[in-house]
């Protein structure tokens, strides 16, 4: 596996800042240039964003902002965190195509995703949202399946959207309770433990919200993504019931073997939330 710490190139500009510096110059020759491919890629998925837009972040960038980011990882570098996190998912399950990890610093950056770069899926994390490293194992293990999702699953069908995101949501999550099973059920659902209760007390009203064909698939990844506060429900909580499809799947089975669900899009489809 391959760890690229395009990080360090972000610190580099921020240590050459000076009161009569240009930052965008600087930016550009320690960051932006030295990275552009993939670093346009990433922008490219935010249609707000042009040189100009760019170029004005950029400026009011002040060094102090990314303090607590250069201390944690210069006490707890996240490379040795992740290549311990592959080890632990490659004996659970393995590909022969190993992931392309990009440590880099963004301005919005989900705190990890997989994106599509020069033709494969690579996994990625925006380090500027990290306070600590208590779930980048985790973090890892989760994205880790959806590389492998984006590896072997091909096209999905538009009316299979909605199904498929919040499927491969509970995979994810429950591949990663795998690799690492003495976590909480909470960390691996990226929540905390009151929303999990939440989505446990809730269950039957999330199940009725996104299964009784009363919304839209564009409403539903709506709220998915940002909740609905007429409806009582907060962002995310709908992967509650991917979570609970992959386990309840595996709990009539007597092996587990989530090789199937990555190698078989059309299994994971027929899940039942």
């Amino acid at each position: 596996m391959r760890i690229f710490s395009l990080y360090r190139g972000f610190f580099a500009f921020l240590d050459k800042i000076t009161p009569s510096s240009s930052k965008w110059e600087i930016y550009s020759t320690h960051y932006l240039k030295p990275h552009q491919e993939f670093l346009e890629n990433y922008f490219s998925h935010f249609p707000l964003i042009n040189v100009s837009s760019l170029r004005d972040r950029v400026e009011r960038i002040k060094a102090s902002d990314y303090s607590l980011q250069k201390h944690l990882i210069s006490v707890c570098p996240p490379e040795k965190i992740i290549s311990e996190s592959y080890e632990r998912c490659r004996s659970i399950v393995s590909s022969k195509e190993e992931p392309e990890v990009y440590l880099f610093v963004g301005f919005f950056s989900p705190d990890a995703f997989v994106t599509n770069f020069q033709g494969k899926p690579v996994i990625c994390f925006g380090l500027e949202r990290f306070r600590d490293f208590r779930l980048l194992k985790i973090l890892f293990a989760h994205e880790y399946a959806h590389f492998l999702l984006n590896l072997r699953s091909g096209e999905i069908p538009e009316d299979k959207k909605l199904r498929w995101l919040l499927i491969s949501e509970g995979i994810g999550t429950y591949f990663s309770s795998l690799v690492f099973p003495e976590s909480k059920i909470s960390d691996h659902l990226l929540m905390r433990r009151d929303r999990l209760n939440w989505c446990q007390e809730h269950e039957g009203h999330l199940r009725d919200i996104y299964c009784s064909g009363r919304f839209s698939p564009e409403e539903l990844i709506d709220f998915y993504r940002k909740g609905n506060q007429e409806l009582d429900i907060p962002p995310q909580a709908a992967k509650y019931l991917g979570f609970q499809a992959v386990r309840k799947y595996f709990a009539q089975r007597e092996e587990i073997d989530i090789n199937s669900l990555f190698s078989n899009k059309n299994l994971a489809l027929s899940l039942e939330l």
